[in-house]
């Protein structure tokens, strides 16, 4: 359910709760996060600077307000941020993300992102007791994203020829209007189509002409797995890594899962169209490794520096699993101060969950 409407539905009934007592009231825990996938071996999407330049003018702060209510946790790494990824990425690569450096010297990351939520939804009225702050903001709302600056996007834009027209919005180096196909979910998936038309405003109101299309759960499949149907979409399929094994996410990126750009055949894998050897040669040596040992992290954290500074997928928040529950007729499902098992009924886990739960009488 969305945010909103699960809160309509609590003035209705005192019983029906989220995961959550404190902001973002939801589990992050998912697998999965929203990024944004791109055809890479289309132009202009076939440029870093025009990869970045779409990361930096998202306003992944408004893009969460509008429509999560604020309920996101950002991830700028190519995954979720969860308890487990933190302690093998988002850790140990923080420090990285801080220092990085764009082609002309920019330094992208907002290490202030969890506070400038927090001082946004104040701004707002948010009741204040139910806002974290310090470092269970962080741990609440992420540790950072790239800042938007899109001053920083036309500067990279204009270094590969793309600028602004009389009309406001950017060109092709050709002096055609650079139009964005941008795939999202119809109302099969509410809240990430949502999210698909967060992304869309924002990226307008920052000088892109965006042709937003809904499509429906077969399309959208279609569309992520064949080169000649994908500009730019919503995805949550290609960035699942829910323990230290990352090569359950990145096994097909190889170069026999890499098609023509305007190829009409189906992918089996590599969804986010990499083409870089050195992914290659990293995800090879990575599957003779055994998955305990510090060669097989330290791996991990390399192939994620090279998705991230070249940002191959614009990875934007975990997914949100806005589940609440009726305790109406029964009690004692997960929460956040009883997590003994993670609150999703599509996974095995709801078998636990099912002999956990307690009737009311």
């Amino acid at each position: 359910m969305s945010p909103d409407s699960i809160a309509a539905a609590q003035k209705q009934n005192q019983a029906i709760t989220t995961f959550s007592k404190t902001l973002p009231y939801n589990d992050m825990g998912d697998a999965c996060s929203y990024g944004i996938i791109m055809n890479l071996q289309k132009a202009p999407y076939d440029k870093a600077e025009v990869r970045w330049a779409l990361a930096l003018s998202l306003d992944l702060q408004n893009v969460a307000i509008n429509s999560m209510s604020g309920q996101i946790k950002a991830g700028a790494l190519a995954l979720p941020d969860t308890q487990i990824t933190e302690k093998s990425f988002y850790g140990p690569l923080l420090q990285w993300m801080k220092d990085l450096k764009l082609s002309d010297g920019y330094q992208p990351f907002d290490a202030n992102f969890a506070n400038g939520m927090v001082e946004k939804l104040t701004a707002m009225g948010t009741d204040a007791s139910t806002l974290p702050s310090g470092d269970a903001a962080l741990s609440a709302f992420g540790q950072g994203w790239w800042k938007n600056d899109p001053a920083e996007a036309e500067k990279l834009l204009g270094s590969v020829g793309i600028k602004k027209g009389s009309d406001g919005f950017y060109a092709l180096p050709d002096g055609k209007t650079w139009n964005i196909e941008f795939v999202i979910p119809s109302d099969w998936n509410k809240v990430m189509q949502r999210v698909g038309f967060s992304i869309a405003d924002s990226w307008t109101k920052a000088g892109f002409k965006v042709n937003t299309r809904q499509v429906d759960n077969g399309e959208f499949t279609n569309v992520g797995n064949t080169n000649s149907a994908l500009d730019t979409m919503v995805n949550w399929s290609s960035s699942c890594i829910f323990n230290d094994n990352y090569l359950n996410s990145w096994r097909s990126i190889t170069p026999d899962n890499v098609l023509p750009a305007d190829s009409n055949k189906q992918l089996s894998g590599n969804l986010n169209r990499i083409t870089d050897p050195k992914m290659f040669e990293l995800v090879k040596k990575a599957q003779t490794l055994p998955q305990d040992s510090p060669e097989f992290a330290q791996l991990g954290q390399d192939g994620m520096k090279i998705l991230t500074e070249n940002m191959y997928y614009i990875n934007m928040m975990n997914i949100s699993t806005t589940i609440p529950t009726n305790t109406a007729y029964w009690t004692n499902f997960p929460k956040a101060d009883n997590a003994y098992a993670v609150p999703y009924t599509w996974w095995s886990s709801f078998k636990k969950i099912l002999v956990n739960i307690k009737p009311t009488k």
